[in-house]
């Protein structure tokens, strides 16, 4: 789901050096209490960012405020005195200041202050409640689903999007190692309900193919794929805008006008799962987060959750992949424009 335009600008491209990782590994994970208190900052008019880096904490200052990823922040580390309390030196070729920076926390420990010298900065919660994920982020409720799944069931593709190359679909099921998680099957999505009955999640073969490598490298780190999104027809993506309330349309592209690339066969939206515990990799924001954090070159979080974007990222690139700027979980196997848009329901799909 293309929900990237939920935020002004464009946040400028970050390239990930990746060369040199398998000699450095994953790098470690960082106690709750620090990652607790990562995230955005805001006051005075201005904006920071705190995150965490080779297991130390850096304060990161948006000197340009379309910069919605701070990938061109300047950049403070901050030297730990006690629990909560840091300095940071501020130093430049004439003069150079310290300030101290501490922390506030609530009753379940979340940072919710940063007090940086003389400045007061308040805690921005991108999901609801103080946990970073708490909560994922909803549209508000549809009070009539049903009225909504008729209209688009019934609604008619525009000639224009089935021109094109037709992709050949293949259950994901049958790719070895995958896992496979339908979010828009059940109701733990952005829209709190189903969009489709399918369990089934499929891809064009090429992809499914390529999608097979990817996962097979990815297991010698340690990791593989968790399959969250992939082929939907048409007739699903008229019934999520018409989801959408009217002020939030601009989220998602009119299928009666472009469609989406998830109706090609050629579009996946990814995640890593570890493949000892089976458990879910802790990424640098939750599935179809509308913040700074889903773009792929936001600067924040920790050294691990950068390390892990960017072993997807790189990874999927290997093998044909090209990912986007606004979702670091979506990916195009391709050139989109040469495939036709299509509206073939789950279980015609042989």
């Amino acid at each position: 789901m293309k929900i990237g335009t939920f935020l002004a600008g464009v946040c400028a491209g970050l390239i990930f050096c990746f060369q040199g990782m398998a000699m450095a590994g994953v790098p470690a994970d960082v106690p709750k209490d620090v990652k607790y208190i990562l995230g955005f900052y805001y006051g005075n008019g201005e904006n920071i960012l705190i995150r965490e880096n080779n297991g130390g904490l850096e304060l990161l200052y948006r000197t340009l405020n379309e910069d919605k990823c701070f990938a061109r922040a300047n950049i403070f580390p901050l030297q730990k005195e006690h629990f909560d309390s840091y300095l940071m030196n501020e130093a430049g070729p004439i003069i150079g200041s310290e300030a101290n920076v501490s922390f506030e926390r609530d009753k379940d420990g979340y940072g919710i202050t940063c007090k940086v010298g003389g400045h007061r900065y308040s805690r921005y919660f991108f999901g609801t409640g103080n946990g970073e994920n708490a909560i994922p982020f909803r549209f508000p409720a549809v009070s009539d689903w049903e009225t909504l799944r008729n209209e688009a069931e019934q609604a008619v593709m525009p000639a224009a999007l089935a021109a094109g190359k037709q992709a050949e679909l293949i259950n994901l099921a049958s790719v070895p190692g995958l896992k496979l998680d339908s979010v828009y099957a059940g109701s733990e999505n952005c829209f709190g309900a189903p969009l489709y009955q399918s369990q089934g999640l499929y891809l064009s073969v090429d992809a499914a193919a390529a999608l097979e490598k990817v996962n097979k490298e990815l297991n010698s780190w340690g990791y593989g794929l968790q399959v969250w999104d992939a082929y939907r027809p048409w007739s699903v993506s008229k019934l999520a805008y018409l989801a959408l309330p009217e002020n939030k349309k601009f989220m998602l592209e009119d299928p009666d006008l472009k469609g989406s690339v998830h109706n090609t066969g050629i579009a996946v939206d990814v995640s890593l799962f570890d493949v000892q515990t089976g458990e879910p990799a802790e990424m640098i924001s939750g599935f179809d987060e509308p913040s700074m954090r889903q773009y792929s070159s936001y600067a924040g979080g920790t050294e691990r959750q950068r390390y892990l974007r960017a072993l997807l990222r790189e990874t999927m690139g290997k093998y044909g992949f090209t990912g986007i700027e606004m979702e670091w979980w979506h990916f195009e196997y391709g050139n989109s424009n040469e495939y036709a848009h299509l509206n073939i329901p789950f279980e015609s799909i042989q």
